[in-house]
């Protein structure tokens, strides 16, 4: 073979090769894979909400998803196969976002760097609602202590009657006559006052006007009474005493005349009954 002939030969060879590149490069040219179905659940919620995302990678035989990952501004969440294969499968992760409003992009890295993305919803995250401080409590309220009560002071004593009153007698009846008792009666501007009766029901002794007739109380008068009957019995029984000792003179006599009548007086004769004498009181 000639030189020609060799450069000919080489020159075929290379075409085929560049052809067979094209046709490789063709192959593999971006659009063959691709992200599908973005999705994050809830679209709202706080810092506290645990935020899903899911995305699916499509791919071929020789291109093949090796990561996926869901991109909000500032972080960046790596997702895992859920379901299907890394050709063809479902990517997906769960994460808490902070407070703010955030677009979700999902990116993929595949085999034959075709790298495709898409974008997926935006959500909208707050900050939880801050509980309410309770409102302090007042410190119970001490209780007072009691105040002890006062003594009372003792009044004036009862005043006397006042001027004006007139003292009269109301008699009653007794066993041994009739007797009177000082009453008093208010007169003037002050009759039928408190005052004119407690003065009325005062213990104090009423004093007696000149010219009026001496009063004796009924205390007296039973006292009187009482001491008249005791002298009365006591006389009674003196007489009695003279009649039994009379009687017992006479009797005496009739039996003995020569008795003396000294030795007759001496003998004790209060406590002796006799026969046929009777009662002295029959002859009271």
């Amino acid at each position: 073979m000639n030189r020609r002939g060799y450069r000919i030969g080489l020159a075929s060879i290379l075409v085929l090769l560049v052809t067979l590149g094209g046709a490789a490069a063709a192959s593999a040219a971006p659009g063959d894979a691709k992200l599908t179905a973005p999705s994050a659940t809830p679209l709202t919620g706080t810092t506290a909400t645990v935020f899903g995302f899911s995305v699916h990678f499509i791919g071929s035989a020789t291109d093949q998803a090796t990561s996926v990952n869901a991109s909000v501004p500032g972080s960046l969440l790596p997702l895992t196969l859920a379901s299907g294969t890394v050709q063809n499968g479902t990517w997906k992760g769960s994460r808490t976002l902070s407070a703010g409003t955030w677009p979700v992009t999902f990116r993929s890295v595949s085999t034959l760097g075709t790298n495709p993305t898409i974008a997926g919803p935006t959500l909208v995250v707050t900050a939880p609602t801050p509980t309410p401080t309770p409102a302090p409590t007042s410190p119970p309220t001490s209780t007072p202590k009691p105040t002890a009560t006062p003594r009372p002071t003792p009044g004036p004593p009862t005043p006397s009657p006042a001027p004006g009153r007139n003292v009269t007698s109301e008699p009653s009846s007794t066993p041994f006559g009739t007797v009177t008792s000082p009453s008093a009666s208010p007169t003037g501007s002050q009759g039928g006052s408190p005052a004119a009766v407690a003065s009325a029901r005062s213990p104090t002794p009423e004093v007696k006007p000149p010219g009026q007739p001496f009063n004796v109380p009924v205390e007296g008068v039973a006292a009187i009474g009482l001491l008249g009957t005791v002298a009365v019995a006591a006389a009674f029984r003196e007489r009695r005493r003279r009649i039994a000792v009379a009687a017992f003179h006479e009797q005496v006599a009739a039996k003995e005349p020569s008795r003396e009548r000294d030795e007759i007086d001496d003998e004790t004769v209060a406590t002796v009954y006799y026969e046929g004498l009777g009662d002295p009181r029959d002859d009271v």
